[in-house]
């Protein structure tokens, strides 16, 4: 039986992951300091199999250092763990740094010790900044607009320098905007606050809680930001075929993981409209610092060498999204 640590593997993405994994037979090993996810997560994904659960900040190596010593024989390692609010990381960027990178280094240093020769990344598009062609594909300059996308930066180019000397293989994923949950309403997304479109327009539309428009107006046809949005099933199914890759022992890469559309706020927020039934108020809120306009996916490089490609439409992503929340309206 192959076995995977995951770390982050109680949040959004990452339980995902963690039942694709269960689900598909493999030892899973999770680790997540709960310091941004639930514990009711972990407890839900018991109902789909064993795994083992460590409560661990990665900023502790000494922890970190333990979970692999009891862990032998680790085939790979999926890091989703991380903080990633854009508009926190520019209010306390500090924090950002900390948690972010040096969490992502002890991670790298334990497989480096361990001989754990196979990493995969959770990266995001923030890595690109505000577009300078559309598409963007993998060799767009790379010019973050807030420390949240610094941090992702700098954790690619760690990996990278510690893959050639320590004999790591990669793939770094450069997500764009991810959205849905699992189709039987079981996992699914649960972060407060949340900053993330379609989860809060849904629990607008839901009477769950307040939604409130939180975007600078920028120079799109509606004024709304346009963005790619990846239905987490879908990104998952990417992080299973790039294991197998890996094990393969293909090259190292950095691949995006997108749609190739792009679409704008106000038409995220009138399909939730026409798939719950009711008018969103469009009242303003805190605006977001450190924002663009618009971007959307090239995905072309994970098509080629994983024979990857999205399978789920937006609104099957929304139609998720609301079974998720009618089912769990206060989460987990």
């Amino acid at each position: 039986m192959s076995k995977i640590l995951i770390t982050g593997g109680a949040g959004y993405i990452g339980s995902h992951a963690v039942r694709l994994f269960i689900d598909k037979g493999f030892d899973v090993v999770v680790i997540d300091s709960l310091i941004s996810s639930k514990e009711g997560a972990v407890d839900r994904l018991k109902g789909f199999g064993d795994f083992t659960f460590y409560k661990v900040d990665l900023r502790d190596k000494e922890a970190l250092n333990e979970v692999f010593e009891k862990e032998k024989g680790i085939d790979a390692i999926m890091h989703f763990a991380g903080l990633i609010s854009v508009s926190e990381s520019t209010k306390d960027p500090a924090l950002y740094f900390e948690n972010n990178v040096f969490g992502s280094f002890n991670l790298l240093c334990a497989a480096r010790d361990f001989n754990v020769k196979n990493f995969i990344f959770s990266s995001t598009c923030a890595v690109y900044g505000e577009s300078q062609y559309l598409p963007v594909d993998e060799k767009h300059p790379l010019l973050p607009t807030n420390p949240y996308g610094e941090t992702k930066l700098m954790i690619e180019r760690l990996i990278k320098w510690f893959a050639p000397t320590y004999g790591i293989n990669f793939v770094i994923f450069r997500y764009f905007n991810v959205c849905g949950n699992s189709e039987d309403g079981e996992i699914g997304y649960d972060k407060k606050p949340s900053e993330h479109l379609v989860p809060n327009a849904m629990k607008g539309a839901l009477d769950i809680d307040e939604f409130k428009l939180t975007y600078a107006k920028v120079d799109t046809e509606d004024g709304s930001p346009i963005r790619d949005y990846l239905d987490v099933l879908d990104l998952v199914d990417a992080h299973y075929k790039a294991y197998e890759y890996l094990m393969d022992g293909k090259t190292s890469e950095i691949i995006n993981l997108g749609t190739g559309k792009g679409f704008s706020v106000e038409e995220i927020i009138k399909s939730i409209e026409k798939m719950v039934g009711i008018e969103i108020p469009r009242d303003m809120g805190e605006t977001r610092a450190g924002e663009y306009a618009a971007i959307y996916a090239n995905y072309d490089k994970a098509k080629k060498l994983l024979d990857w490609q999205p399978q789920k439409t937006l609104e099957e992503s929304i139609k998720n999204s609301k079974v998720w929340f009618e089912n769990n309206p206060q989460g987990y």
